[in-house]
């Protein structure tokens, strides 16, 4: 893709929006820039770098200006300069969709060891669990000796490596539904899809646009590509007819060729894991080192090293984190679940009485997944946020609860209610946008409140 000349319009401009222009500048390309936010520092040094910007909105005149349209993460197809600019034969995609263009030096798909080999694209997606599983791949392609860039929805974007990523033997990127909703010709050799289920449905125009989305990872892959999937779930084996790739499906018990449980351990291409030891809490975290194991034996790892690694692998923050015990209470920090099914999967991860704490930004999702989980192991729940109402509304029945104005609130309600052995749960089951400006903010927040009780 030659970009010298090209009119460029990125939308956007966070972390993934300023990488992507100086990539666009770096390449010769006329640039543009256009944010619903309004920053004088931000105006000044992207002027400096002759970039003509727009803060405070988007007009139509800048995006039917641009022959190309770089969407940064979270923003909208929906929006109607974009629908505007669709209309007129403009190309918009992601800036996943633009460094993967870049790209080129890639290893063809076979089992094998080396890591002189030219670069692996390893993408991973899934409504939960992505940047664990993520993570967890890239872990134990490092202590198999491999170079590997971690990012996307996770870290830097994977954009700002295209320049060097030969220096890479494995490029493992973590992708949201924002991102894969503007890719066209995307195609790792490895794509992972961990589980589907309601999300984002304040971004997206439905669902069934959201797992379009999701789908889009192996769209594009061919005979020679592999797709490690979710074997349990319903709605991702509804959308594999007609993807070309080479399947792995994990969860399932009776398949020859999927990764298995075998009580506390995996079976894989005849290779036993013995993951009893595993320091990742719930079901939900050994369907996670299923596929992370599928990988890694595609790529041709230890099975020692494999297995080592998922043991010793410590739980990310804000993900059913430990913070404290407090009066033989033991509370967590689960602020990543922005999602229903998150919390679901959190919740099943106890066998103690619970005193859940949720709420959050209203994404449009229906809550009523948590109805049946939340009567049988909670028993308080209190409620924060934007979301708090409907909450009450859809899952109220199911528990007593109780509403409160902060999070500070609701920590000092949940001293009122618990006993020894019970756990005070913070997964909210929604983003944090209400309240805090991202999830490590309301976790870092809770985590602080907890440890000064």
């Amino acid at each position: 893709m030659n970009l010298k000349g090209k009119k460029t319009l990125v939308v956007g401009l966070g972390i993934t929006g300023m990488a992507t222009i100086d990539f666009l500048l770096s390449k010769g390309a006329y640039v543009r820039a256009s944010d619903s936010s309004s920053s004088d520092e931000m105006a000044e040094l992207l002027r400096g770098k002759g970039v003509e910007i727009e803060l405070g909105g988007h007009t139509e005149g800048f995006f039917l200006w641009a022959d190309v349209i770089i969407l940064s993460p979270g923003v909208p197809f929906s929006l109607a300069v974009v629908k505007e600019a669709l209309r007129n034969g403009k190309e918009v995609i992601s800036e996943v969709e633009l460094a993967s263009r870049f790209i080129t030096r890639r290893a063809k798909m076979v089992r094998k060891s080396s890591s002189s080999s030219p670069v692996h694209l390893i993408a991973v997606t899934g409504s939960n669990g992505k940047t664990t599983t993520s993570t967890l791949i890239a872990q134990i392609l490092e202590r198999s000796g491999w170079k590997v860039f971690l990012g996307g929805n996770i870290g830097s974007p994977m954009i700002s490596i295209v320049d060097d990523y030969e220096r890479y033997d494995a490029l493992v990127i973590e992708l949201s539904s924002f991102q894969l909703q503007g890719v066209k010709t995307f195609c790792p050799d490895v794509a992972v899809i961990l589980n589907v289920s309601p999300n984002h449905l304040d971004h997206h125009k439905d669902f069934d646009e959201y797992v379009q989305s999701k789908m889009n990872i192996c769209a594009n892959q061919n005979e020679a590509d592999w797709l490690v999937y979710n074997g349990e779930d319903k709605i991702v084996k509804g959308c594999l007819q007609g993807v070309k790739s080479r399947k792995i499906p994990f969860g399932v018990s009776d398949g020859e060729d999927g990764a298995c449980p075998d009580g506390t351990a995996v079976r894989f291409w005849g290779e036993f894991y013995e993951l009893k030891d595993m320091r990742l809490l719930g079901s939900h975290n050994m369907e996670n080192s299923m596929a992370a194991i599928a990988v890694a034996a595609v790529l041709g790892c230890d099975p020692d090293v494999v297995r080592d690694t998922i043991v010793g692998f410590e739980p990310l923050p804000h993900r059913s984190e430990y913070v404290r015990d407090y009066n033989g209470a033991k509370f967590y920090n689960d602020s990543k679940s922005t999602s229903p099914g998150a919390t679901l999967r959190a919740l099943e991860s106890f066998d103690s009485q619970i005193v859940l704490i949720a709420g959050g930004k209203d994404k449009g999702v229906s809550f009523g997944s948590l109805k049946y989980i939340v009567k049988e192991r909670v028993k308080l729940l209190i409620l924060i946020g934007e979301s708090r109402l409907r909450m009450r509304e859809e899952m109220g029945e199911a528990a007593e609860t109780v509403l409160a104005d902060t999070l500070e609130e609701a920590i000092d309600k949940s001293l009122k209610r618990v006993i020894m052995g019970d756990t005070v749960l913070f997964s909210p089951a929604c983003s944090s946008f209400d309240m805090f400006n991202s999830y490590e903010e309301r976790g870092n927040r809770y985590k602080e409140i907890v440890a000064n009780l």
